[in-house]
């Protein structure tokens, strides 16, 4: 009816005008889900803005992408969970290089510079990727991996497949995987996939993290300093 007409108007204006401050930067495509947190209701959904467009038949909630550092609060949250860091732990935040199949990784962090020891919750706020990468040798790659998966992260490789890049998102998933998954720390560290429509059962939540580890990652994430 006209409320799911004025909806969708409303989510188009959005996003294309989100577009238009990122169109500098050379972005051109977006998608936009809007989920409840309690209870995994999607409230809005838009596969792409159906106008500038690059790929007009793509829907970008479901087209995977390599996920970048958005992956990197799931790694400190995991370090968190098993006691092997805390906030206030330092890291060190240096040049490293690790063996990797097919030569030696060298992980830079994206302004080109390296500070020293620095604490986990600036590593993480900054996104700082020497700091993730050293987080993930803390943790296990397949630990992690398990994480992401007990997640609902669907198509990921082995561990072999990734190798340390993992801590920096070389792995492709969806806006949808991603959604639930920002969800469950909204929700205490309790896993539950969303459902478009409301006649879809809703499956159980499942404890994928303590509610202490997500809880120390949404203030990390939060804090405007």
């Amino acid at each position: 009816g006209a409320a799911v007409m004025g909806q969708r108007l409303y989510l188009a204006l959005a996003l294309r005008n989100r577009l238009a401050s990122l169109r500098n930067r050379n972005v051109r495509d977006g998608a936009v889900m809007v989920v409840e947190n309690a209870t995994g209701d999607v409230l809005g959904y838009l596969g792409n803005d159906g106008q500038g467009t690059t790929a007009r038949y793509v829907d970008g909630t479901m087209a995977r992408r390599q996920a970048g550092s958005i992956l990197k609060p799931f790694l400190y949250a995991l370090a968190f969970d098993l006691r092997l860091l805390t906030p206030a732990s330092l890291v060190d935040d240096s040049p490293l290089e690790m063996p990797a199949p097919g030569g030696v990784y060298r992980p830079r962090n994206y302004d080109d510079h390296f500070n020293g020891l620095v604490s986990a919750r600036q590593a993480l706020a900054s996104s700082l990727n020497v700091p993730a990468v050293r987080t993930l040798n803390l943790v296990g790659i397949d630990a992690f991996l398990a994480l992401l998966r007990g997640m609902g992260f669907s198509s990921l490789e082995s561990a072999d497949y990734y190798g340390p890049s993992l801590a920096l998102g070389s792995a492709d998933i969806t806006l949808g995987e991603l959604v639930d998954a920002y969800r469950a720390l909204a929700n205490a560290g309790l896993y539950q996939p969303s459902r478009l429509t409301p006649d879809e059962q809703r499956s159980a939540p499942v404890q994928v993290l303590s509610p202490e580890a997500a809880f120390l990652v949404a203030d990390i994430l939060s804090d405007r300093e």
